[in-house]
């Protein structure tokens, strides 16, 4: 019977080595035990995994500390990656196995001795419930049934107190009978690698694991080779080191091979108990202990998704080189793109048969980027396309804005003026490095002819120049008087040659207001409401065809004396009863209900639009309407896109007290400064 046990375990145990071959080792006396502990984890921060690395020094027990990055050699699928390194502390998970045949007859000293080093073990553990606790249980070898494999104590996280009370019951109990010893280091195996419990198991996962085995080392109902074999592979498979204390009689030397080959083979180490060794013996736990760190390297998994080998190689290490392996799943999808269709998909472009299209359009575009795996990233650009003509390309995260400009199409000459142009955007995953691309929009383009011509034009801007040819003169007077003003503002650069700016610039400025109008200022259609600001209340009538907000008053029209508005920063534009509004290139930009303005673009001004400079929130109105107070609680944002600020315009010398008593004039604007 013996006999075909040892034939039968043979050969299970060739079939294991098949499946699961041992752990790589190199050249060297004494390699590092390596174990990765758990299975990566790629679902906490993807397209990283990480994963826990027992490094223990097979000589002392120890864990090798002071490894980093150049220490570790991770590859997937054979491809080099880079890993981050620390040292962390996961815990213990520790099954104590006392095999009392043999050592718990009566009168036997030896179960009193294996009692105490188990207790001195139960110890130097951490069995807190914190989430780096150690994990403690206890099975007391008995005979054959099943009662006397069954853990006295399962694995717990908390309860110290637990085991320490079974303890007390195996002093007591005398045990006559033979034990089958490698049946309860299976069965302490078992507990460990196929727990009944899943949230025990989850703890278990990222854990030291270790049987601590104290026992004569005879167990006569097994062939010691064959078995001896079994539970060797079958504790390496799941990464389990085997601590085997043999207890000793007195006056009893004889070593038990068995254990030593059982505890040498998966990574742990011989003990022999003794009345003289005894101490020894229990100060070696302290080593055990510093098992409870491990390495955590974090690497990156640039696959498409799927299962693949990672392989952790241990290098320069004391001892040499080692290494160990485990599946790592990549969970990497390439990101939808989708097209945020514009507010019309219909867009008239104004144009003129002599002169073409006389004002700029633009059609907003924008995408949605839909990330299906959980790994956030931003994409190198998106480029469009209309009709596959490239059409332009933003990097501006997280929609990837556009304006186009659809007057630098060609008008079509043959009726009806109008066309069709599909939209697409494209992009690519820089992960995966594949390309993406939103599904087609169509989008329609009409050009309006207008009345307006070249020849009229000509003739208006003949017809005006004949009947105002006094102003030439004025001009040239005032040219003259302007290059006086500049050679005393370099000579004296003092106030009264800054006041001789300003009052010469408004001269001008109202003098260009008028003309055209025979002396008269021509009708205005709207104003200009400071809502919010540094001037909060002052009106600005739009009397001119191209009216320019900024900072200073000597260089704008309409300034506005916030120090985060350029010069100029915007301007105003009228064509009969409409009115544009363009950024000039301003350093912080400009905002049109709350949407950035691409620059020297025109945009339409609708009736109670709110523009957004700097600090000053300004609201466009028809004349005769009544203009929003802002609420409370309401303020300007003076803040772009994400993580936008205005940044502050270097300011020329001031005058405490000059802002409090300077009045002006524009056109018809009046105020105060």
């Amino acid at each position: 019977m013996k006999l075909l046990r040892a034939l039968i375990a043979s050969l299970c145990l060739t079939v294991l080595l098949v499946q699961n071959p041992p752990v790589a080792l190199a050249q060297g006396d004494d390699p590092p035990v390596v174990d990765i502990l758990g299975r990566p984890d790629t679902l906490s921060h993807p397209p990283l995994a990480s994963l826990e690395v027992s490094v223990v020094d097979r000589k002392s027990g120890q864990i090798i500390e002071g490894l980093d990055e150049s220490n570790f050699d991770v590859r997937i699928s054979d491809e080099a990656v880079e890993p981050i390194v620390a040292l962390n502390t996961t815990g213990l998970a520790v099954v104590m196995v006392i095999d009392r045949g043999g050592i718990a007859r009566r009168n036997d000293p030896r179960i009193g001795r294996a009692v105490d080093l188990a207790r001195a073990l139960l110890d130097t553990l951490s069995l807190d419930g914190s989430p780096n606790a150690d994990m403690a249980a206890l099975i007391g070898i008995r005979g054959q049934d099943a009662g006397g494999l069954t853990p006295l104590v399962p694995l717990t996280d908390y309860d110290p107190v637990a085991v320490s009370n079974e303890f007390d019951a195996l002093l007591t109990e005398v045990v006559d009978e033979t034990t089958p010893l490698y049946e309860g280091i299976d069965r302490a195996i078992s507990w460990i690698a196929e727990n009944p419990d899943v949230a025990i198991q989850d703890k278990l996962a990222n854990r030291r694991r270790i049987v601590f085995v104290f026992s004569d080392g005879i167990d006569r109902d097994f062939s010691d080779e064959s078995h001896e074999a079994l539970i060797v592979d079958r504790a390496n498979k799941n990464d389990i080191l085997i601590y085997a204390v043999q207890m000793t009689a007195e006056g009893r030397t004889t070593e038990s091979d068995s254990l030593n080959a059982v505890a040498v083979q998966t990574g742990g180490t011989y003990f022999v108990d003794s009345a003289e060794t005894h101490e020894d013996v229990k100060a070696r736990f302290q080593d055990v202990i510093t098992q409870r760190q491990a390495y955590n390297i974090s690497f990156p998994v640039i696959r498409p998704a799927g299962e693949y080998r990672v392989e952790i190689r241990v290098v320069n290490a004391p001892g040499g080189s080692v290494s160990d392996s485990e599946e790592v799943i990549s969970r990497l999808q390439r990101p939808g793109l989708s097209l945020v269709a514009p507010p019309n998909l219909t867009v008239t472009v104004p144009y003129s048969k002599d002169i073409g299209s006389f004002t700029t359009t633009g059609l907003p575009l924008a995408v949605q980027v839909i990330i299906k795996d959980g790994a956030s990233r931003d994409l190198p650009e998106v480029v469009y396309y209309a009709n596959e003509r490239r059409i332009g390309t933003s990097t501006e995260p997280p929609d990837y804005a556009l304006t186009w400009d659809v007057t630098e199409l060609e008008r079509p000459s043959d009726e009806p003026i109008a066309r069709t142009y599909t939209i697409v955007a494209r992009s690519s995953d820089p992960y995966l490095e594949e390309a993406i691309q939103t599904e087609p929009l169509d989008v329609q383009i009409v050009w309006e002819e207008r009345a307006e011509t070249l020849k009229t034009v000509t003739e208006d801007v003949t017809r005006s120049a004949s009947q105002m040819w006094w102003v030439f003169p004025i001009f040239g007077v005032l040219g003259l008087g302007l290059l006086i003003v500049v050679v005393l503002l370099v000579r004296t650069r003092g106030q009264l040659a800054r006041k001789v700016v300003q009052n010469t610039t408004v001269a001008i400025r109202g003098v260009t207001q008028r003309l055209g109008g025979g002396g008269a200022l021509p009708p205005a259609t709207g104003k200009l409401v400071v809502l919010q600001g540094p001037r909060a209340g002052t009106e600005f009538r739009l009397s001119s065809s191209a009216v320019k907000v900024g900072r200073d008053p000597q260089v704008n029209d309409f300034p506005l004396n916030d120090q985060y508005v350029s010069n100029p920063h915007l301007s105003v534009l009228q064509e009969g009863e409409r009115c544009f509004v363009q950024d000039e290139g301003s350093t912080n930009r400009t905002r049109l209900n709350g949407v950035v303005l691409p620059p020297h673009q025109r945009q339409l001004l609708a009736p109670d639009a709110i523009l957004e400079l700097g600090q000053t929130r300004v609201q466009y109105k028809r004349l005769g309407g009544a203009t929003r107070v802002l609420g409370s609680g309401e303020t300007v944002s003076g803040t772009g896109d994400q993580g936008f600020a205005p940044t502050r315009m270097a300011m020329g010398p001031t005058h405490p007290g000059e802002a409090a008593k300077t009045e002006y004039e524009l056109g018809d604007q009046t105020g105060r400064k």
